[in-house]
């Protein structure tokens, strides 16, 4: 019998008596474990436990991720062997700043674009990145998207009702305006000074000093000049920079100083203007990957990918995971019985977990809420009144290890579905929580394999014999 594996939990008189009310409600089966994808065995405290339920694994790719107004931009691309090429790029509006006078005898001097590092890097930092700078060939517009009725929601967690998408596209001019290349290094927060066209400068100076309209109000700036994109060209690594530091373009010019001599420097800001605006497009390129082949919203098995599934930041990639004998788990066990439930993910073993390509620091559970409609929502908490998501961050084998796991605590869900026969077949989606749209990390994950088990729903439930 599948739970012959099993020993008394109570050996008194009293306990006596609740076995035989309990008899009804004891559990056995005839089942072959192998056929169920389940066995269920002791655990050396009170009650027992199971953690060889089947977990099929897939990844999915989300057709979009909304990644405007988030204050983060990204440049760059990096490449796995796992998840081909992700390149990243980010856009934004300008503003005229202060509308400062500029005397009859400024003179201009140069014109720099301003870009302080906020320290996020992911990727071999130690190559150094060749960046391109394009003026925009057409208006950054949000998109708009209608929400679901009764609870005027969007459709999906990742999505907004306006904003700009990672694969929203922008028209940008044929030629950069400038490109440069530098060092990133590992970790280090500092301020990029990009020289721009001298002939760009002259012309937005001498507007200025003659009071054209171009630069009398922000409205009339943006429909001259529409703003900028930046892409790399050479890079290994995708860094970000901090659009509320101070991102801007500052043009320098010089004017006589009152009691004459020495010339006085001086500067026009022109600040990165409306940050709901500025979003990033990321992308990704799977020729030659596992992956290739996978398209918008469609599913691949891990048994189509090498046996391995992808949940990667920014592009949309998430992992899927279904439980496909619940239905012979619910004929065996009594919801009521469960005491806890515990998901485990492990990161494939041969992939990397640190630095280049580290594992998101914390991980969430998403769903599709049958309640709701919405697609892609958070699993909450245990008993959270809340609401609060399911997240875990990545448990280390040890304190020097490269190995480890996540671990979530999904107990009422797991009996909600059991209860429920619309939910019984759901599946959930693993992803990166802290950065989904503001990251480009990855976590690859093998598919279940039990003799190691790096994938486990551990079931504990209690029995009456």
């Amino acid at each position: 019998m599948l739970l012959s594996k099993t020993r008394t939990l109570f050996t008194n008189k009293f306990n006596y008596l609740l076995c035989c009310l309990g008899a009804a409600l004891a559990l056995s089966s005839c089942e072959d474990p192998n056929e169920l994808g389940l066995e269920l065995v002791e655990d050396n405290v009170s009650g027992k436990f199971t953690d060889t339920l089947t977990v099929d694994v897939s990844t999915v790719l989300l057709d979009s991720v909304y990644t405007s107004g988030t204050g983060a931009l990204l440049v760059g691309q990096y490449a796995t062997p796992q998840t081909g090429t992700l390149n990243a790029s980010t856009y934004f509006q300008l503003g005229i700043g202060s509308a400062a006078t500029i005397g009859t005898e400024a003179t201009y001097d140069s014109i720099k674009l301003v870009l302080p590092l906020s320290g996020y890097y992911y990727g071999d930092t130690t190559n150094a990145v060749t960046y391109e700078v394009y003026e925009l060939n057409s208006d950054l517009k949000l998109r708009e998207l209608p929400p679901i009725y009764p609870n005027e929601r969007p459709v999906s967690d990742f999505y907004r009702q306006s904003a700009l998408y990672n694969k929203s596209k922008i028209a940008v001019k044929d030629e950069p305006l400038t490109s440069f290349t530098f060092q990133p290094g590992v970790a280090k927060k500092d301020t990029l000074q990009v020289d721009l066209p001298d002939a760009l400068g002259q012309a937005w100076f001498d507007i200025r000093k003659a009071g054209g309209e171009q630069l009398k109000q922000t409205s009339n700036f943006i429909t001259y000049f529409k703003g900028l994109g930046i892409k790399a060209s050479q890079s290994t690594s995708v860094l970000g920079f901090n659009a509320s530091s101070g991102v801007m373009v500052q043009l320098y010019y010089s004017e006589p100083a009152a009691s004459g001599g020495t010339r006085v420097a001086k500067t026009l800001n022109f600040p990165l203007n409306n940050p709901t605006l500025q979003f990033n497009r990321i992308t990704s390129d799977f020729t030659g990957s596992p992956l290739e082949g996978l398209k918008d919203n469609n599913i691949l098995p891990a048994s189509a990918t090498n046996g391995m599934s992808v949940a990667q930041a920014g592009t949309g990639l998430m992992i899927k995971l279904e439980l496909p004998y619940l239905e012979q788990l619910k004929a065996q066990l009594k919801p009521e019985f469960i005491n806890k439930a515990v998901l485990v993910i492990e990161p494939l073993r041969s992939a990397t977990t640190t630095y280049p390509y580290p594992v998101p620091t914390t991980v969430g559970i998403y769903r599709t809420n049958q309640n709701t409609g919405v697609t892609y929502s958070p699993l909450p908490y245990d008993y959270d009144t809340k609401g609060s998501p399911v997240v875990s961050g990545f448990v280390k084998d040890s304190e020097n290890a490269t190995t480890g796991h996540y671990e979530f605590s999904i107990t009422e869900y797991l009996i909600s579905r059991l209860k429920n026969e619309q939910l019984i077949n759901e599946p959930l989606y693993i992803a990166p929580a802290s950065g989904f749209n503001t990251a480009v990390s990855r976590l690859v994950v093998g598919a279940q394999d039990k003799n190691i088990k790096n994938i486990k729903l551990k079931v504990y439930y209690t029995t009456i014999q």
